[in-house]
């Protein structure tokens, strides 16, 4: 095996965290180790232009290493850089952001100010745990194998004690997963996702409310696609607990999107309201606005302010809210793509000014398009994936000027990270845009999600590969990304269709996942 055995010294880490050496030119990805470790290790996994490897031993330790507080790090994929020092991540996540923006975005524009959480551990308001054979844990990296946890160090004191709890609960096996949500107070809303129906608790109850839980509800989810079903039945309690944020009361029921580190979402939504400059006779849009965080710390100084949202119980909350707090702003039930042309054609609301908060794969091709067609003084874009922003920023830089950008370590100790931008809107009589020449127009795609040519470059880039778009096209098929036609079929009678290599399929793939399409 010896032959099998090589040393390396780790220079990066790819968007999930693994460190990353180099053998013979080509990327080997390894878990566990650091920017600075020298390493041996085995390959476990070998493709064309990448592989996968297991370190064996740290020969000489990076100086930016240090020693985990968490005696679950080496196998939970929970997190990252527990083992990483916390100056030497905020540059990482910097600099690789301004990546991103460079390759990505192709601007010319690096972050402006990155700013710290207030806490780096014991942040989390909301864990999901999984369950399986008795036993509660989470996903070790890159697996679906489950790591038995008794105390995660990333959620509050409180959460921790319903976590201790429910290991002695006599149903565990009736369970899949367990959702526990932690408010500023400490109070807990706990939700059960049941693999059997109705769930009795009698056994844990009275140990639970001593706990601090005010609300308890079943979830019924037979899909492993998302952390939870829509059908959820509240067994105790509340119907939610309240949140707070920059002085406003928030309600939160089981499914409300809602930031899981509040002390440094307060920093988050400072510097986005900074960049948007509200004034009282502005009128702004919240897209994505979940139950109203961001919207009513905007509203409270006055503007108008419509939020949208496609979660119809977010809006709900979102309204009783703003009625709780005396905030006058309106909040509209849709997806944000559909729902602000329906306000801006038929409502005849204009927007001066517009906020953006989008999951991870970013915004919808026809959001884009709209906001490019009606463009406003001022768009300020929050995200989770510097990746699909950059990529959303490339588009829209054509009618906006991507003015500044910082970053918020919002979820310490992980390769994630929170940006927000400030875009303003380009004078169209005296701009001209000279970056598309007609020999690049063939590379534009105007399919949902990433173009064809930026997933082409991604994997060029990383893999050394060449992937046509119809090769793109059968991966986005087999992944439920629907294609027209004609990328996916030959017209022609009985011609023969090339499959997509192996290879080319997991660099593809690798490419999806990074844009956030899967």
């Amino acid at each position: 095996m010896a032959e099998n055995k090589f040393r390396g010294e780790i220079i990066d880490f790819d968007f999930k965290g693994l460190g990353m050496t180099k053998l013979n030119g080509s990327p080997v990805f390894l878990n566990g180790g650091v920017i600075g470790d020298e390493v041996e290790y085995i390959i476990t996994k070998k493709k064309k232009n990448f592989a996968k490897g297991e370190i064996l031993r740290i020969l000489e330790k990076s100086k930016d290493r240090v020693e985990s507080p968490c005696p679950y790090f080496k196998d939970c994929g929970g997190c990252d850089f527990l083992n990483y020092s916390d100056d030497k991540e905020l540059k990482w996540k910097e600099a690789d952001v301004n990546k991103n923006l460079n390759k990505l975005a192709g601007l010319d524009l690096e972050v402006e100010e990155v700013i710290d959480s207030p806490d780096k551990t014991h942040y989390r308001n909301n864990m999901q745990f999984q369950v399986s054979d008795g036993k509660i844990g989470l996903f070790a990296k890159n697996s679906k194998e489950i790591v038995p946890i008794k105390t995660c160090i990333m959620q509050k004191d409180s959460a921790n004690q319903v976590l201790k709890i429910m290991w002695n609960y006599k149903k565990l096996k009736d369970l899949k997963r367990i959702g526990i949500r932690t408010n500023y107070k400490g109070d807990i809303l706990l939700i059960l996702v049941s693999k059997r129906g109705r769930l009795e608790i009698k056994d844990v109850l009275s140990d639970l409310i001593d706990a601090g839980v005010k609300s308890i509800y079943l979830n019924y989810n037979k899909e492993d696609k998302t952390h939870y079903s829509r059908e959820f039945e509240k067994i105790y309690g509340d119907d939610t607990i309240e949140e707070r944020l920059l002085g406003i009361n928030y309600k939160i029921s089981p499914e409300s999107f809602f930031q899981i580190n509040g002390p440094a979402t307060e920093k988050l939504y400072k510097k986005a309201i900074d960049y948007l400059e509200p004034k009282e006779d502005d009128k702004i849009y919240d897209l994505y606005c979940g139950v109203g965080s961001i919207s009513l710390s905007v509203a409270k100084s006055g503007p108008e302010v419509i939020g949208i949202e496609i979660v119809e119980s977010a809006v709900d909350d979102a309204r009783e809210n703003a009625e709780k707090n005396n905030i006058p702003a309106r909040f509209v039930h849709g997806p944000a793509e559909e729902t602000i042309e329906k306000l801006w054609e038929e409502e005849k609301i204009a927007p001066n000014k517009i906020i953006v908060d989008p999951p991870r794969k970013g915004l919808d091709e026809k959001l884009v398009n709209f906001l490019k067609e009606n463009p406003v003084e001022r768009l300020v874009y929050i995200s989770c994936n510097p990746a699909t922003q950059a990529r959303d920023l490339k588009s829209l830089k054509k009618v906006y000027k991507v003015e500044k950008i910082s970053v918020v370590n919002l979820f310490p100790n992980t390769a994630h990270v929170e940006t927000v931008a400030l875009l303003s809107k380009l004078n169209t009589e005296h701009h001209l845009d000279i970056e598309i020449g007609e020999d690049e127009l063939s590379e534009i795609d105007f399919s949902k999600d990433a173009t064809y040519g930026e997933i082409k470059k991604y994997v060029l880039d990383k893999y050394g590969l060449k992937v046509s778009s119809l090769y793109i096209a059968q991966i986005k098929r087999k992944h439920g990304l629907i294609e027209r036609e004609n990328y996916n079929f030959s017209k022609k009678e009985n011609q023969r269709v090339p499959n997509c290599p192996e290879e080319k399929e997991k660099a593809i793939e690798d490419a999806l996942e990074h844009f956030g399409m899967i």
